[in-house]
């Protein structure tokens, strides 16, 4: 394994003796060549997990390994092996992102040559060659979210944390980039994809881990984590309106995210299913609908929620 997670608690301390849990015994092991997937809302504990694996914070207890070695006790060894793409943007201000890649490139042990020929087949494969002179502070946020992924993979470390990489990418680019994330693993790197876009992250990883409250509620690849969880279809809509719809009795859940809504729904409910929904585009309430069997943010959600209800 690459890298392992060995039963890491992360305690914060607050005022007046709080105590906040960020990651709850986790254990988890990234294989050579693979995108880990790790999902979770803001807050969950993703970022605090990944920030241990590079040695900016050290657990409370349990252990991480990098190719063997405790990170804990040569965390500048671990910084060197991983390179990362923060979740915030980078302030490139007047560094035009051929600078700032080069720069990067140059400071993880790239020799010039190679970081410059790199640096251009990045370019051109995210389409932003047009923008590499210009600086930093002129640059769209889609754009500067892409350089920073330049720069962490200019000179890819042996683990890759990309840590909410398609913010602000526009759809076209942004399915560039998973291009690249994938080829990042045919040359020998694991990718930790840092993410609450579940369903980008479905299409693109290998396995998924679904962390809620700092502790691991699902962990496999993306049909066993479906298929341990759930084997009911779903039916999403895109709304024409903003008048609220009853709950057919046909649904075992409901959720409803902006314009779009989504109903899970058993395979002997599927004629009845259709036909109501039918009814709600003929009525102008839909503007459209699909039946499709159940997705990872279905699972995700059906998770997610049930631990909220739990909660004291």
């Amino acid at each position: 394994m690459i890298l392992e997670f060995k039963g890491v608690t992360k305690v914060y301390s607050g005022p007046k003796k709080t105590r906040t849990v960020a990651n709850d015994n986790l254990s988890l092991s990234i294989k050579e060549g693979e995108i880990m997937g790790l999902l979770g809302h803001n807050g969950a504990g993703k970022t605090t997990l990944m920030n241990q694996a590079v040695g900016l914070a050290t657990p409370t207890s349990g252990e991480i390994l990098l190719i063997g070695k405790s990170v804990a006790k040569d965390p500048v060894r671990a910084r060197t092996l991983c390179s990362v793409q923060p979740q915030s943007q980078l302030p490139l201000g007047s560094l035009t992102p051929t600078q700032a890649v080069s720069i990067m490139g140059k400071m993880r042990g790239g020799r010039p040559e190679d970081v410059t020929r790199r640096m251009k087949q990045l370019f051109d494969a995210l389409d932003i060659g047009r923008w590499a002179n210009t600086e930093g502070m002129n640059l769209s946020g889609g754009v500067r979210r892409l350089t920073a992924f330049c720069m962490a993979v200019v000179t890819p470390g042996k683990v890759v944390i990309l840590d909410e990489p398609t913010n602000d990418v526009d759809p076209v680019r942004r399915r560039y980039l998973w291009g690249e994330i994938r080829k990042l693993t045919e040359n020998g790197s694991s990718v930790i994809l840092v993410t609450h876009n579940v369903l980008e992250a479905e299409k693109a990883v290998d396995r998924v881990a679904i962390l809620h409250r700092g502790k691991f509620l699902a962990l496999g690849t993306p049909s066993e984590v479906k298929r341990s969880f759930s084997s009911t279809l779903r039916i999403e809509a895109n709304l024409a309106t903003n008048d609220p719809i009853d709950t057919p009795s046909w649904a075992l859940s409901s959720y409803r995210n902006g314009e779009r809504v989504t109903y899970a729904l058993e395979q002997a409910s599927v004629s009845t299913a259709v036909e109501w929904a039918g009814e709600q585009v003929n009525r102008g309430h839909f503007m459209d609908y699909s039946l499709s069997p159940t997705t990872l943010e279905d699972v995700y959600v059906q998770l997610t929620e049930e631990k909220e209800v739990q909660s004291p």
